[in-house]
Formats: C-alpha cells, structure tokens, sequence
C-alpha cells in the first residue's frame, strides 16, 4: 500500500475536495463508489468532512452555503506550494484571481482558492500539519489532475510561469495537451478543450480518481445516481471515463494500464 506521509514538491496535485449541496448523498455516494469512510471534523473546521480510504486521508467534502446561490456542486484540485502568499501574489502578477484569500486552517495548513487567468478555479496548499493525500496510487486515490482550458496557450504561460512547469506536448493536430513536468516527474496536465465539446464547457480542472475497473465504476456511478458524460475508453495511460456525482459534481476514473 504506497502511504504518502511526506509533503508533496511545490507544483503537485496534493489534495482534491468536492463541495455539494447535500452532504449526506455525497457521502453516501463515494463511499459505496470508492470505499471510503468518513470522518466528521471538529466544529472549527466549519463542517469539512475528511474522507479516508482504509484509514488513509484521500480527499475532503464539504456543504455549499445556502445562502450564496454563486457556489456550484464542484470538485476543486488543490496545488502544494511552499509559501502560500507568495504563491499567490505571483499569480495575481500572472493574471490569476482569488475568492478565497491566503489564511490559515486550523493548524493544519494554509490555504487560498482562485482561478487562472481563463476562469479554470482550483486551490493552493501549503502544508503544516496535513500534507495532502496519504494514499497514492491505490483505487480510490487521487491518481492524475489536468488543467482543460478555453485559451490553451494562456493557460500554458500560466501555469509554467507561477509554479515553475516544464511543458511537454504530448498532442496531435487533432487535440492540443501538454504533461506539466517538475524535473523530469509528470505531475500534471494542461489541455485544450476540443472545438467540438458543447459552448458551457469552460476552462477547469479535472481531477482523476484510480479505480480497479473502469467499466464497472462507470455503471456503478450510473447505479449510484449519477451520469457518465464519456464513457470508457482506451488511452496511452489506461481506461478513462469522465463521470459525474448524484448532485452534477464532474470527475474521472482511472483504470491504470
């Protein structure tokens, strides 16, 4: 069992949580999807829920606030970074935005929530206490977490700019995708999102879940109330569908070749 305990390098994809309106369905749904178990936070925490696979921290879920219409049943992907508000203050510099301004959680880390310069949101992480996913490469684990964007070269000189990625196209002339290296690690993905995907699409980033069968999980999430928006298929990495929770929350699972 590969148990992470150390904190992830300055640029990785470390944590992953998804916020919903209904709290219940959502535990209710990942834990028969994936197994995990929950466990309720102290009242300080605001009712974050810490989700855990055989006794492990693999992803976090919390309650939308009823009273901000402005909130979306969304999974957002948190980035380590050494230094919090320096991080975003370099990407303020790079055109990037926050909702949620760097501050301390407890005394398990420090955190800030934004978007990149095409709208795509996602989180920053520093670590204190709690270093991000203590479970790598299991089913059940954040496994991949790609950058899918509207203005893929904006995103590009985004991404490499505040946290230091070395870009490899990887792409055809058909779908435009580079793996965002630190040293030579593959630690992440930054993609183009296709001519042909439908006007709503918007820049995002997509986290990836592994999973044993692909297949299976794709008609298990369909069982569990939610809709499979591609089904599986075959790519250099492995089995890939792109799924959503019960409540519209989009994810993938990730069968490894």
């Amino acid at each position: 069992m590969p148990v992470h305990e150390e904190s992830f390098a300055a640029g990785t994809p470390c944590w992953a949580d998804v916020m919903v309106g209904d709290l219940e369905n959502a535990r209710e749904f990942y834990g028969r999807l994936f197994g995990w178990t929950f466990e309720d936070l102290p009242p300080e925490a605001g009712g974050y829920v810490m989700a855990r696979k055989d006794g492990h921290a693999v992803a976090g879920a919390m309650a939308k606030n009823p009273d901000d219409p402005s909130q979306a049943d969304t999974w957002t992907v948190y980035l380590a970074v050494d230094d919090v508000d320096a991080a975003a203050e370099q990407a303020r510099s790079a055109g990037g935005v926050f909702f949620l301004e760097p501050m301390d959680v407890l005394q398990v880390g420090r955190i800030a929530v934004g978007a990149d310069p095409t709208g795509a949101a996602y989180g920053l992480w520093q670590a204190r206490e709690h270093t991000g996913s203590e479970l790598v490469d299991e089913p059940g684990t954040l496994v991949w977490a790609e950058s899918m964007s509207r203005d893929y070269p904006a995103s590009k000189a985004f991404y490499a700019d505040v946290f230091g990625y070395r870009l490899r196209e990887i792409g055809d002339a058909d779908f435009s995708y580079s793996v965002a290296l630190l040293g030579d690690s593959p630690v992440a993905g930054i993609g183009a999102i296709p001519a042909q995907a439908p006007a709503d699409v918007r820049s995002h980033w997509m986290a990836y879940f592994a999973v044993a069968d692909c297949d299976a999980a794709a008609e298990q999430v369909r069982a569990l109330g939610g809709t499979v928006r591609q089904e599986p298929s075959d790519t250099r990495y492995g089995r890939v569908a792109v799924v959503a929770g019960a409540q519209g929350e989009t994810f993938a699972v990730l069968q490894r070749q």
